[in-house]
């Protein structure tokens, strides 16, 4: 066999061998499939933690949410406590009041604790109470781990049983304390939980990003093997073609 001869055996078969490889990287290209093993499992981990640290910030945000449905509420029990204050100041401090006047600040003193209590128990988020006379306690998951952080809201005691307008400001005053002090809890669960929420949301845009990045290298690893095999393919090509004029011209000259 000619030298010639062998050259054209090997250039058609580097030719024929490139085909399936040009043919699996136009597959991958086009599908969006990663050809490399490693970089596909690591693009899978990558969004499967964006996504936990997705859920993460989710978990966040509604124990956001409840904290804040507590403080609306706590905001309009300082505001009726703040009018049992003036009720008792009203009875306490007047000599001159008639039995209606009584009569008056006593019904408007049970309406007011009547309310206060039905506020309390009516605070709930998803069904769950977030005012109680015991005072609540909950957690809420944080990171992508399940990590969790404990909040609480202050006790309120319950007020119902303050019917009189004699008994209206110390009532009024105690409560007050208490809701001052379960807004403090409140608020410092909720800036708290702000910043959880804003580290959740970034590593969940990190990790997302991250295996964007690892399938674009993948494919662009793709594009690269594909530039090659079609390389390949046109040298080999080339050679196949080269070989076979040099033969035709040999028999030509026998000829």
């Amino acid at each position: 066999m000619s030298e010639r001869s062998s050259l054209s055996i090997l250039a058609n078969l580097g030719s024929k061998l490139a085909i399936p490889k040009i043919q699996e990287s136009l597959k991958n290209i086009i599908t969006g499939k990663e050809g490399t093993g490693i970089m596909k499992a690591l693009s899978t981990t990558l969004y499967a933690k964006s996504d936990s640290w997705g859920a993460a910030a989710g978990n966040i945000r509604k124990a956001i949410e409840a904290l804040e449905t507590a403080e609306k509420a706590l905001l309009e029990i300082a505001t009726l406590a703040t009018r049992l204050e003036e009720l008792g100041a009203l009875y306490n401090d007047n000599d001159i009041l008639s039995t209606s006047d009584v009569a008056a600040l006593d019904a408007e003193t049970e309406t007011i604790t009547a309310a206060i209590d039905s506020i309390v128990s009516g605070a709930t988020f998803n069904g769950v109470s977030m005012l109680d006379a015991a005072g609540v306690t909950f957690d809420a998951g944080v990171t992508d781990a399940g990590d969790t952080q404990t909040l609480t809201t202050e006790a309120i005691s319950s007020v119902a049983s303050t019917t009189t307008a004699s008994d209206a400001d110390t009532t009024g005053a105690s409560l007050n304390n208490e809701v001052t002090i379960s807004l403090g809890e409140i608020s410092g669960g909720i800036t708290t939980l702000l910043a959880r929420e804003n580290i959740a949301y970034a590593a969940s845009a990190i990790m997302s990003a991250a295996a964007d990045s690892a399938v674009e290298t993948d494919l662009a690893a793709e594009a690269a093997q594909l530039t090659k095999q079609m390389m390949l393919q046109k040298v080999s090509l080339s050679l196949a073609a080269q070989a076979n004029l040099n033969e035709n011209a040999k028999l030509n000259l026998v000829s």
